[in-house]
């Protein structure tokens, strides 16, 4: 243990409690434990974080991991706690990645843990992953709308195995905690799917899951299916940071609003946390997206890794992360 690990140790709260919504945890919290786990400052500390998030933790070397039911919320930069090394995950309190993050490798945690949905394996796989809940009191902003899915799901149907994710499609499951969103009218993306049986969706995968295994943990479910994919499309959110850390992706985001395009794409945690960071298609809005889906045609993976094809190079140069806001 260096002489800064040692002060942190006489520093550093016995109970380490995680409050906040599912994304920052992923980018902020996760990849402190796991560096304080390396440095063995873990040892005889609690961490307390939300329901079913137990699968991201569960080899850390800790006195006691407790999974509390409350509902997560909103908690602003300025409110969390002093001693987590960084509490803006949008800006990293303005000094850049941290020496004191390590990030763990969940493709190669997830990826072998086994999966009982019925899942065709005769092409690639494909995730779209959308959203549809108020932000910021405007309503639905940074969703992928049902025109704009159909486009997705008839121009690449036949060339992948497309799984759909929206939480909110179905009934919530009890075996977790959401992020705390106010409640919208259906999208009906469930009448969208039955014009596409080709597609599956993720709430169907994972009851019939539950349903063979009895293991009804959505997020490890979720978690393992992620890591067999290389290919990602998704709305801007927490969905977005979770797959922003597996290694080695493919990888168009809808970003209509956040602040994520002030730096998070271009130069922070999605360019650094996972091994191999993703080439990253940062869309505008529907146009764009519709764009970026051409770049999965003919992408094939390589060492773990997704690569796309020659053709793709004008579309990632198009779409760069580090020109969204002039656009």
């Amino acid at each position: 243990m260096n002489v800064f690990s040692g002060r942190l140790q006489d520093t550093l709260p016995q109970t380490l409690e995680y409050s906040g919504e599912f994304g920052p945890e992923l980018v902020l919290f996760l990849p402190f434990v796991h560096w304080l786990a390396r440095e063995g400052l873990l040892e005889g500390r609690r961490i307390v974080t939300y329901r079913g998030m137990r699968c991201f933790y569960e080899d850390l070397a800790c006195a006691e991991l407790i999974e509390k039911p409350d509902a997560r919320r909103y908690v602003p930069p300025d409110r969390r706690p002093d001693w987590l090394p960084v509490r803006n995950e949008h800006d990293f309190d303005g000094e850049g990645r941290s020496s004191r993050h390590f990030c763990p490798d969940l493709r190669a945690r997830f990826a072998a843990v086994p999966l009982a949905c019925g899942l065709d394996a005769s092409r690639p796989l494909l995730i779209v992953h959308n959203k549809y809940v108020n932000e910021w009191g405007r309503g639905p902003v940074n969703h992928i709308p049902l025109p704009t899915l159909d486009a997705i799901f008839r121009t690449l149907k036949h060339a992948f195995v497309i799984v759909y994710i929206r939480h909110g499609m179905s009934p919530p499951e009890g075996g977790y905690v959401e992020d705390h969103n106010e409640t919208l009218p259906d999208l009906d993306d469930r009448g969208l799917l039955r014009r596409h049986p080709e597609v599956f969706a993720f709430d169907d995968l994972f009851a019939a899951h539950r349903g063979a295994t009895g293991e009804a943990d959505l997020n490890r479910f979720k978690a393992a299916l992620l890591a067999r994919c290389h290919r990602f499309i998704s709305s801007q959110g927490g969905g977005a940071h979770q797959i922003a850390l597996l290694s080695g992706s493919l990888f168009a985001v809808l970003h209509r609003l956040g602040a994520e395009e002030h730096w998070a794409y271009a130069q922070g945690y999605y360019t650094f946390h996972a091994r191999v960071p993703p080439l990253l298609a940062a869309c505008r809005g529907d146009a764009e997206l519709l764009q970026a889906i051409a770049m999965f045609m003919g992408s094939v993976v390589i060492d773990d890794r997704c690569l796309p094809s020659r053709g793709a190079a004008g579309i990632l140069t198009a779409l760069s992360p580090s020109t969204l806001r002039q656009r």
